[in-house]
């Protein structure tokens, strides 16, 4: 009896429980709580680690910006800004590198690809027809999973964006 009830206990606890606050910002960057929730894993505890880089490790680059967001000390989701960033193709980028996650062009979107559980866009950053701002969101899990929630991802990016692309300095 008594290990039935324990393995009652630990089915429960693995399942969509998220003790934790979801966050309405990451490493500075303004996010719709309720688009961010169904990316994360259950957990106790949830934290954003911002890492600015500069022109040493991304040559041409005027500065990016790596978040790390943590549940319960694993790695959960990760998301890139680069600005300042010469434009490319993203769906063919996404070839290039090896996506094997089944990459498809973002309907309404001009340069951004959706993948299981990886998600790429590069759009204009100031004026026109200067410089790019890239933005790159992958969540860390199984494909399996991450391909059950690419709608999620789709939806918690482009919200994203316009806030990601204020907060580098593209837009005022």
């Amino acid at each position: 009896m008594v290990s039935v009830v324990a393995l009652a206990m630990g089915v429960s606890a693995c399942g969509d429980d998220k003790s934790y606050a979801v966050p309405d910002r990451l490493c500075g960057v303004s996010v719709e709580p309720a688009l961010l929730k169904p990316l994360l894993p259950a957990g106790e505890e949830l934290k954003a680690e911002p890492r600015y880089v500069g022109d040493d490790e991304f040559p041409g680059s005027e500065g990016a910006l790596r978040c790390m967001v943590t549940v319960d000390g694993k790695n959960a989701l990760y998301i890139q800004e680069f600005s300042g960033q010469n434009s490319f193709d993203a769906l063919e980028h996404a070839r290039e590198m090896g996506f094997d996650r089944n990459p498809q062009k973002v309907d309404g979107m001009t340069n951004a690809v959706i993948a299981d559980g990886k998600f790429l866009v590069v759009t204009p950053c100031g004026e026109k027809g200067k410089k790019s701002q890239v933005l790159d969101i992958e969540m860390i899990m199984p494909i399996g999973e991450a391909k059950d929630l690419r709608d999620e991802l789709e939806r918690f990016a482009t919200a994203y964006l316009p806030a990601g692309k204020k907060n580098a300095g593209c837009e005022k």
